[in-house]
């Protein structure tokens, strides 16, 4: 079951972290739609795309900047 939900954001030329949100209070379900999968085939980082930006501002208040940065929703257990 997941236990938390982050947005983490990675600079296109790096794969290291660059940040991580908890967007767990926007709910599993909401946005498990957001990504077009089942809140339980939730697994692993699911990347978030040009197609999901305007969506995860309205959940989530955060801005998708997709030139620069690659995003996941990053779903965790506790």
């Amino acid at each position: 079951m997941i236990g938390r939900l982050a947005i983490s954001r990675f600079p296109k030329d790096d794969e290291f972290l660059d940040s991580s949100v908890d967007v767990t209070a926007v709910g599993v379900d909401a946005l498990a739609d957001l990504v077009g999968i089942a809140p339980d085939e939730l697994v692993g980082d699911v990347p978030l795309t040009e197609e999901h930006a305007e969506c995860v501002r309205q959940l989530t208040g955060i801005t998708l900047d997709l030139e620069t940065y690659d995003y996941f929703l990053d779903p965790g257990s506790g």
